[in-house]
């Protein structure tokens, strides 16, 4: 009983921290977007400090207090049907019910309807380098675009600097070794490690490109596409401004990401050049599965635009697929629904040019239809 208690501790308390996170994250800003994203990077940075610290710890690493900077670590120190830790849990119910009183505090100090970060008004006159749809679709992202790539960058260092000690850390744990091989494959317990991580740097990069993507969405309900269409711009024209940044800019992301786990592995066993260019063409090896799921998004918002946020789940079951259900050994044919698991093994596995050929027109085709579904319907006034 108290190991069950303990469980259902940890998921609820995860939930209720990351619930006031978002409440705090509410009050700062007018746009739901941007609040999304704010919460959204907190949660990815949790589960990264969280993973990089207990690989550390496992590895008997300098790194391990990074876990204690991470909610997601502080619950999973309750250890459930162990040593049922409810000192970690009364640290994560404390925390959110501060974080929850900060978000109160902090409703009533700003105007309904707005956020604490007012978005600064324009100017009268619009600067000569916004004459393009490109142009004003990169003042939109450019922000966006700069803060994944950062995080990208950090993920891969963290992910880099423990990686020299998991050889060992696999060897010694049987369970985590073969959960690494069915995740990524048999090519060296390291290898295994970085296919692994890779693969979960992917699926964040395809949530990127989901957010991406859905500010065609975010634009069109505003009012604020109305206005550029209403020009000489066509609407395909407006649509692939945004697209190249929801279809290039998780490239960008994914290569910083594969140079902070390059140089930092590198560094610790004396192959910078080698180790950077394969985990930049380990990470690169993601982006079919990235642009199909963008893709889905694309569809959505040209044929069902009501239903765009349902872009959402594509990212959320692939990862579901590929991380809960190789632990839990599902059928191959259910671990085959996600497009990551068609991808090849690397670094470590031989290059198939055939599966990539395949998602990239997969993800061609989804954007084309999504495309010319925009082009026949209705756009709201």
């Amino acid at each position: 009983m108290a190991g069950s208690v303990a469980l259902g501790a940890e998921f609820a308390l995860a939930g209720w921290v990351f619930a006031a996170v978002g409440a705090v994250a509410a009050q700062l800003t007018s746009s739901a977007g941007t609040a999304r994203g704010i919460a959204l990077g907190l949660l990815g940075m949790a589960y990264a400090l969280r993973a990089a610290g207990d690989t550390s710890a496992h590895s008997d690493g300098g790194l391990w207090w990074l876990s204690w900077l991470s909610p997601i670590g502080w619950v999973q120190k309750i250890r459930p049907y162990g040593e049922n830790r409810w000192s970690a849990a009364v640290l994560a119910l404390a925390v959110s019910l501060v974080v929850v009183a900060v978000a109160v505090v902090l409703s009533g100090r700003r105007d309904v309807g707005s956020g604490l970060l007012p978005a600064r008004p324009g100017p009268a006159t619009g600067s000569p380098a916004l004459r393009s749809p490109l142009a004003l679709a990169w003042r939109l992202h450019r922000g966006l675009l700069a803060a994944w790539v950062a995080a990208f960058a950090l993920l891969g260092v963290l992910f880099g600097a423990v990686a020299e000690g998991v050889g060992d850390m696999l060897r010694d744990d049987g369970a985590t070794r073969d959960f690494f091989a069915r995740v990524g494959g048999k090519t060296g317990l390291i290898d295994s490690y970085f296919v692994g991580v890779l693969t979960m740097v992917g699926l964040i990069a395809a949530a990127y490109a989901v957010q991406a993507t859905l500010r065609l969405r975010v634009e069109e309900t505003g009012g604020r596409a109305e206005p550029v269409l209403s020009t000489a711009v066509g609407r395909l024209r407006w649509a692939t401004s945004h697209l190249v940044f929801a279809l290039l800019g998780p490239a960008a992301a994914l290569i910083a990401a594969g140079l902070g786990a390059g140089v930092t592995y590198g560094a610790a066993v004396g192959e910078v050049g080698r180790q950077t260019e394969r985990l930049v063409g380990a990470a690169l090896v993601q982006l079919p599965a990235v642009w199909v799921l963008a893709g889905l998004a694309i569809a959505l918002f040209g044929l069902l635009p009501r239903l765009s946020a349902a872009a959402w789940a594509g990212p959320a079951v692939c990862l579901l697929l590929g991380f809960v259900g190789a632990a839990v050994q599902l059928d191959q044919w259910a671990l085959d629904l996600s497009p990551f698991a068609h991808l090849p093994s690397l670094p470590g596995g031989g290059v198939h040019v055939l599966p990539i050929a395949v998602l990239t027109l997969i993800a061609a085709a989804l954007t084309a239809t999504g495309l010319a579904g925009l082009r026949r319907r209705d756009l709201p006034a």
